[in-house]
C-alpha cells in the first residue's frame, strides 16, 4: 500500500484535539465559542507536562485516535476502520464511514452498477460491505512526507508535487470553525493563498449506504464546494473542461473535476477522503507512480471502484 496525499475532500472526523467524552467532528469539544471554563482544554493539552507539539498530552495522532481510533469510546466515528456509530460511545451496530477508513473500509468496490447511456449517473450504487477490508490507498496521518501530486503551479518541465507531511489536524481544525467536518479553510502546507470556506451541514451523518452517493443534503454547499478544497493541494487537478490542453509537462490533458452536482465530474464523486480498499490491476496500478519512476504499487489512488471503475459509472456503454 502507498500513502496517497491530496488533502483530503470531505473528511469524516479525523480531527486534532479529541477529548475524553463524547466527540462528533463540529460537536463535542470540536467547537467555537468555548467558555472559560471548559474542560475541554485539559482532555488534550497539559501546561507543564506536555509529551508533543502545542502542548499536547500525546503524539497528535494518538490523541485523535483515543477518541476516533478502534478502541475510542469518546466518538461515533472510527476513522481507521472506517466505521461510524449510531452514537457517541460506539452504541449501535457499526455502519460505513463515508469517508472510508485509514486501516480499513467497508466499500464493495468490486460491485458497483452503473447506468447505460454514456451520462452522468445520479442513481448508480457502489454497496458496502457487511465487515470492513483493508484499504489499498490512503491519505497519511502519521507525518511522514509523501508526495503531494500536482500541487504547484503549471510547469513545462515535469514537476509532480512537492513533499509535505500531513497529520489529522492538517485539514481539520480541533477547535471548530462551523465548516464542514470542522475543514481547515487553508490546509496546512498547501501553500495555499487564500482559503474555501464549505458550510456546515445541519444535521450530522457520517455514515453511508450508497459510496456512489456523494452529496450531503444537509449541507447544501457542499459537493459545489469540496473541489475547490482538493485544488488547495491539488492545484493542477482542478479543471472546468474535459480533453483540453494545460501547458503542463505532467498534467498534460485533463478530466473536468468542478462540477457541483450528485454523479457529474468531482474529486469527491471518483474519490474518498480518508483511504479506500479499491483494487488495481496490472493496468491501473501504474499510473501516477510509472510517470514519476516511481515503482508501481496495487494502488487503488483513494477511488471508490475496482480498476478506474469509476469511469463507467458515467461513460458505460460509450
Amino acid at each position: 500500500m502507498r500513502a496517497r496525499f491530496a488533502c483530503a475532500a470531505a473528511c469524516t472526523a479525523a480531527a486534532l484535539f479529541a477529548a475524553a467524552g463524547p466527540a462528533a467532528a463540529d460537536n463535542g469539544p470540536h467547537v467555537t465559542g468555548a467558555s472559560s471554563t471548559t474542560d475541554s482544554c485539559a482532555a488534550c493539552h497539559r501546561a507543564h507536562t506536555a509529551q508533543a507539539p502545542d502542548l499536547l498530552k500525546e503524539a497528535e495522532t494518538t490523541l485523535c485516535y483515543s477518541c476516533h481510533g478502534p478502541t475510542g469510546s469518546g466518538a461515533a466515528t472510527d476513522v481507521v476502520d472506517g466505521v461510524g456509530y449510531s452514537s457517541e460511545g460506539r452504541g449501535g451496530a457499526p455502519r460505513a464511514l463515508r469517508g472510508g477508513g485509514f486501516s480499513k473500509a467497508m466499500i464493495d468496490s468490486a460491485h458497483a452498477s452503473g447506468q447505460q447511456g454514456g451520462k452522468s449517473n445520479p442513481d448508480g450504487v457502489v454497496p458496502v460491505l457487511a465487515n470492513p477490508a483493508s484499504v489499498n490507498s490512503t491519505h497519511s496521518v502519521d507525518g511522514t512526507e509523501h508526495t503531494a501530486w500536482g500541487n504547484g503551479p503549471i510547469s513545462a518541465t515535469p514537476e509532480y508535487g512537492k513533499g509535505i507531511s500531513l497529520s489529522c489536524g492538517s485539514c481539520h481544525d480541533p477547535h471548530g470553525n462551523g465548516n464542514y467536518r470542522i475543514l481547515r479553510p487553508i490546509p496546512a502546507e498547501s501553500g495555499a493563498a487564500s482559503g474555501v470556506a464549505i458550510p456546515d451541514a445541519t444535521t450530522k451523518d457520517y455514515t453511508t449506504v450508497n459510496y456512489w452517493q456523494v452529496e450531503d443534503p444537509t449541507a447544501p454547499g457542499f459537493i459545489a464546494k469540496v473541489a475547490e478544497w482538493c485544488a488547495t493541494c491539488h492545484t493542477r487537478y482542478l479543471s472546468s473542461t474535459s480533453y483540453a490542453a494545460t501547458g503542463d509537462a505532467v498534467f498534460s490533458n485533463q478530466h473536468r473535476t468542478d462540477m457541483g452536482a450528485q454523479g457529474s465530474p468531482n474529486c469527491i464523486q471518483c474519490h474518498v477522503a480518508h483511504g479506500s480498499n479499491a483494487a488495481a490491476g496490472e493496468a491501473s496500478s501504474s499510473g501516477m507512480h510509472s510517470l514519476a519512476g516511481v515503482p508501481a504499487a496495487a494502488d487503488g489512488y483513494l477511488l471508490r471502484i475496482d480498476n478506474r471503475g469509476v469511469c463507467q459509472m458515467c461513460h458505460l456503454g460509450e
